[in-house]
């Protein structure tokens, strides 16, 4: 046994330069096909066991995805170079973290992921605590983003190097930041729990939507200011409202069209008979409306839980949700393992990063408890209800890295 896995592992090392790259070119499609399943296969294992260490320690099995994704990706494990993998298991010759095609793979993984909360959520519930749950996200989005540009301008001496006001763009998007709450992991965490139709869970992920379409506005805002300052203008007020109108626009839009024809999206999905091909036309369509949403400004999981939310008064849902599930086995892992990999924890390696980081991750936190918190106390929830809600909203994720990509591409524009 030990020599066929010896002859095994010298047909990998031989194999694995020939196919790296050809004379020194371009990596060919083939090549990089082969390293994205490759790294689907290690992810798939690395999700799963980091997953089983964490339960085991009683705690979410969603952190253990993200851990493993710092410990096999490019910044540390999946970096070292390899025979045949010239930068690593996950590295890339270019400037992004990881390969095109193993985000594309983990972009469809966070829809499946917000697609099938969508189908979980319980309308009747949602549309009961919708007001507490617009109050929650507004509160939460204002009072974290005072305190999250408060922490940047009460440091901004040690770290800048030179004091920053509250208004100076660097702090206001740090505030910005603080803004964000991930969806795909509160709903995670929520459905493991299978607290999503708990009045917290269904508060929480309301709330979180709402908090998107904020931080979207937020960040216009932000870059308004900051294309305001270096053109030494005014702040143009009115592109901001129309940025604001069409986000705010598009989601009630979209939800309101997709409650509406719920059951007319259902009978022409029926029509492809198999149920099976039901489920997996549902996905297809939970796919469009998350691109369309991506392309109108707004987060493509916003698109994604809206589909969803409208098949979830129908009588296909429990068809979906039953197909659907070996595939959100495969694919959620994936989404927050490779999220983990985008986190370059070198980065920390500074005592004053540390120290800020400390205080920064503090003062977002209070924003968000506080913020989310007391208007829970004031719709009638006791302090024990009010402090889950405010946890709730505390995860970073998907949304706060898509966030802060959109803030660097648009200020290396400006």
């Amino acid at each position: 046994m030990s020599k066929r896995w010896g002859w095994i592992a010298g047909a990998c090392l031989v194999a694995g330069p020939a196919l790296a790259s050809e004379g020194g070119a371009a990596p060919s499609m083939t090549h990089r096909m082969m390293l994205l399943v490759i790294q689907l296969g290690i992810i798939l294992f690395a999700a799963k066991i980091g997953g089983m260490v964490f339960e085991r320690m009683k705690l979410p099995g969603v952190l253990g995805e993200l851990m493993a994704g710092v410990l096999i990706g490019p910044h540390l494990l999946g970096g070292i170079s390899l025979p045949g993998f010239v930068y690593g298991l996950f590295g890339t010759a270019g400037p992004d973290v990881v390969s095109p095609e193993l985000y594309g793979f983990c972009t469809v993984a966070s829809i499946v992921l917000l697609f099938l909360v969508g189908l979980e959520t319980d309308i009747k519930l949602l549309a009961r605590y919708s007001i507490t749950g617009s109050l929650v996200g507004i509160g939460g989005v204002v009072a974290a983003f005072v305190m999250g540009d408060l922490a940047a301008v009460l440091f901004s001496g040690s770290i800048l190097g030179e004091p920053r006001g509250f208004m100076d763009p660097s702090c206001l998007f740090m505030g910005i930041i603080a803004t964000a709450t991930s969806v795909g992991i509160s709903a995670r965490i929520l459905s493991e729990k299978r607290k999503l139709d708990s009045p917290e869970g269904v508060v929480i992920l309301a709330a979180a939507v709402i908090d998107d379409v904020l931080g979207i506005i937020l960040l216009a805002i932000g870059l308004g200011v900051y294309s305001a300052r270096g053109e030494g203008g005014e702040l143009d007020w009115g592109r901001i409202a129309l940025i604001g109108g069409k986000a705010i626009g598009v989601w009630l839009g979209a939800t309101t069209v997709g409650l509406i024809a719920s059951r007319r999206i259902s009978g022409l999905l029926k029509l492809f008979g198999d149920r099976s091909t039901v489920a997996v036309m549902a996905l297809g369509l939970a796919l469009i409306l998350a691109g369309l949403f991506e392309e109108a400004g707004l987060a493509m999981i916003i698109g994604a839980y809206i589909m969803g939310l409208s098949l979830s008064r129908t009588d296909i849902r429990n068809v979906v949700i039953e197909k659907l599930h070996p595939i959100q086995i495969m694919f959620v892992p994936v989404f927050f393992t490779v999220m983990g990999m985008l986190t370059d924890v070198r980065q920390l390696a500074s005592w004053p990063v540390i120290g800020f980081g400390l205080v920064y991750t503090c003062f977002a936190s209070v924003g968000k408890i506080v913020g989310c918190g007391l208007p829970a106390l004031g719709r009638n929830f006791n302090t024990r209800g009010a402090l889950r809600i405010g946890a709730g909203m505390l995860p970073r994720g998907e949304v706060t890295l898509t966030l802060n990509k959109f803030e660097n591409l648009n200020l290396q524009k400006s």
